[in-house]
């Protein structure tokens, strides 16, 4: 069942009571649904925050990689073309496992 239907039946539900115990319950049905109510865009609110934060990480990680993989080029430039050769390409497979398994993750 969705959201806005479960919300739907709560209103629902809270009219019903309302009905149902008279004029004396008014304040304790429509305190109950409050809580409710917030809850859930609490909820909403924290769902939405972490979804930023986990594309936050990413970003962060994919540029994390490109300035890695910028200075172990650098810094392997004074091994000689074999030995530059070899680190770069073992710097840039450790980046890409780096990045797939981070990719796995999410």
């Amino acid at each position: 069942m969705t959201r806005p239907e479960t919300l739907r039946e709560e209103v629902g539900a809270a009219a019903a009571a309302r009905s149902e115990l008279g004029d004396d319950y008014d304040r304790a049905v429509l305190h109950s649904l409050a809580e409710r109510l917030e809850a859930e865009l609490d909820a909403g609110d924290r769902r939405r925050r972490t979804a930023a934060l986990r594309e936050a990480v990413t970003i962060v990680i994919a540029l994390g990689s490109i300035g890695f993989g910028v200075l172990f080029v650098a810094a392997a430039d004074g091994l000689g073309s074999t030995g530059a050769t070899v680190a770069t390409v073992v710097a840039w497979v450790a980046i890409a496992a780096i990045n797939i398994a981070h990719a796995r993750r999410r």
